[in-house]
């Protein structure tokens, strides 16, 4: 079994480096969007917090970092979106009597293969609140493959389950 202790040194250089390149992005023009994609501080925090706010494994943190450079070169060169999800999801906090507003919220994940031999696909989901009327912004990226017999599948093993 794997080692699967995290150096903390490490970690934090990796974090920190992740987050200043980050910082630097203000937004990638998107083909497959036919929009720009913009980087605000939510898709940050996201790659470090889940849904219910809760912080992420460092190594799922760690493996988010990694995967930023390629979600910057998948944004710009990708022409067609593989996911596609809507739902009517809370927005913001309570107001005094306990509602939340809702709004519609749209999630894109554009795949690539970003190394055939080491086997590795990288998904990066773009976010929008408000349907239409809303900005396109980064929401995450991730590594993303199944398993068969120890050895990563980055697609479907006949042409025909496509």
């Amino acid at each position: 079994m794997p080692n699967l202790e995290i150096d903390l040194k490490k970690f934090h250089e990796l974090k920190n480096a992740a987050e200043d390149a980050y910082n630097k992005i203000v937004n990638i023009d998107c083909p497959a969007l036919k929009a720009k994609v913009i980087f605000n501080s939510d898709g940050f925090h996201h790659l470090r917090y889940d849904c219910h706010r809760s912080e992420r494994s460092k190594q799922v943190q760690q493996s988010k970092f990694i995967c930023l450079e390629d979600a910057v070169k998948i944004l710009k060169k990708a022409t067609t979106i593989q996911e596609y999800r809507r739902s009517i999801c809370p927005i913001g906090k309570c107001d005094k009597s306990g509602f939340r507003k809702t709004k519609i919220v749209e999630w894109f994940g554009l795949f690539a293969v970003t190394s055939f031999s080491r086997r590795i696909r990288v998904n990066v989901v773009v976010r929008r609140i408000g349907e239409g009327s809303g900005q396109f912004h980064f929401w995450s990226v991730m590594p993303y493959w199944t398993l068969s017999n120890n050895k990563r599948i980055i697609g479907s093993r006949r042409l025909e389950d496509d």
